[in-house]
């Protein structure tokens, strides 16, 4: 049997005609059929390339074609040159090999996803001039204040000030310190919260300041927004999500909702986690300056308790944006802190009474006189509290 049925094209309209194809001698083949009676040199004809069972198409010089339903006749009529494109027929017809090629593309994709984008877009983030993130820092924080409830800080201006001062006193090591400022707004919808701004804004909430009632918690949080925005993490987190965003629209075909990315860096910094290394970083950092300006890093595991403490208590923690919800608890990242702070006290005894929650009776021994304490309880028909300094405890803590 040498023919085969088709439908043809004719290249000005979209009918379809039911056709049969024949070969004839000298390279040639005839189509007839349904109006339609031609002669064609095999040799002038383009046939699309094999793709497992789907239908294949042959194109004529003027426009017109044909639409095969796949038959052997045509890998005979229509041998191919082409070593590689036989190859992947070949593969294409054979289930195992479709198999190994589906785990090859599943791996392919999770390298790139893991690894190829984090890299790409951390080479990309260290070429974007400054003025450019600058500007999208700008827009961020006017999207803050426009759409998540942030307004101007009711913070008294002295206060204001006093943490300013605490501030610019962090920074003053730092390279490019005239690059970063502090911005207060007053955002009770967030709750207490810190955010490190593209541009080198850190913004703090009134709730926060409100929180924390000691100034070296304040030093502990900022230095770590200071860790985010020197390692430049926003811009860095918000590209990697961005290129997932851009390839997933490219598997989609949607390539047009890659264009909320700028809009949703807000949302990113109230609602999202940075990667556990970036937090790590953030960290590090943070301990580091606490302790080139003489603080111990222990003040940060204090913040983040006081954090973890009020989140806990409200139950806000899963009901809307917290700072909790962008840094995310961590009794790890507490306990590096309290590591930090014990290496600090090892190499500066002097500050140990700058610690939280240093106690002059168990750590010194530096204790009022039982003697006094009892003959008071004596006379007050009591006995001493739950408590009160128990000299042979002390002994036994000394070297603590």
């Amino acid at each position: 049997m040498s023919t085969f049925r088709a439908n043809y094209f004719d290249g000005r309209s979209s009918r379809a005609h039911e056709v049969e194809v024949r070969r004839l001698n000298a390279g040639r083949i005839h189509i007839g059929g349904d109006g339609i009676d031609r002669i064609e040199q095999v040799s002038a004809l383009r046939i699309s390339p094999p793709l497992a069972r789907i239908a294949r198409t042959i194109e004529f010089a003027d426009g017109a074609r044909l639409l095969v339903s796949h038959h052997d006749l045509l890998d005979r009529w229509f041998p191919s040159g082409d070593r590689l494109q036989r190859l992947v027929d070949r593969l294409e017809r054979h289930a195992h090999a479709v198999a190994a090629s589906i785990v090859v593309c599943l791996v392919m994709g999770f390298v790139t996803f893991v690894w190829g984008v984090p890299w790409l877009s951390d080479r990309i983030a260290a070429q974007v001039p400054e003025r450019v993130e600058t500007a999208l820092g700008e827009e961020v924080l006017g999207q803050l204040d426009r759409f998540f409830g942030f307004a101007a800080s009711k913070v008294e201006r002295l206060r204001q000030d006093e943490l300013s001062t605490r501030f610019a006193g962090l920074v003053a090591g730092l390279a490019d310190a005239g690059h970063y400022r502090l911005a207060f707004r007053d955002a009770p919808g967030v709750g207490p919260n810190a955010l490190a701004v593209p541009g080198g804004t850190v913004v703090v909430t009134d709730q926060l300041v409100e929180l924390l009632d000691d100034d070296r918690e304040f030093d502990a949080v900022i230095a770590h927004e200071l860790g985010h925005q020197q390692h430049r993490h926003a811009l860095r987190q918000t590209l990697r999500s961005s290129f997932v965003l851009v390839i997933a629209a490219l598997f989609t075909g949607d390539v047009s909702s890659a264009s909320g990315i700028v809009i949703a860096v807000p949302a990113f910094l109230l609602q999202s986690h940075y990667s556990r290394g970036f937090e790590e970083e953030a960290d590090a950092f943070a301990f580091s300056t606490l302790a080139a300006h003489a603080t111990s890093p222990a003040w940060f595991a204090a913040a983040m308790r006081k954090l973890d403490d009020h989140y806990g208590e409200t139950g806000e923690e899963d009901d809307g944006p917290a700072y909790l919800s962008s840094h995310p608890r961590s009794v790890a990242r507490i306990a590096a802190a309290e590591a930090a702070g014990e290496a600090f006290i090892a190499a500066h005894p002097e500050l140990v009474r700058e610690t939280p929650g240093y106690d002059p009776c168990t750590g010194e021994g530096n204790c009022p006189d039982d003697d006094e304490d009892f003959d008071e309880a004596e006379d007050a028909d009591e006995v001493p509290e739950a408590g009160s300094c128990d000299r042979a405890a002390i002994e036994r803590k000394k070297g603590f």
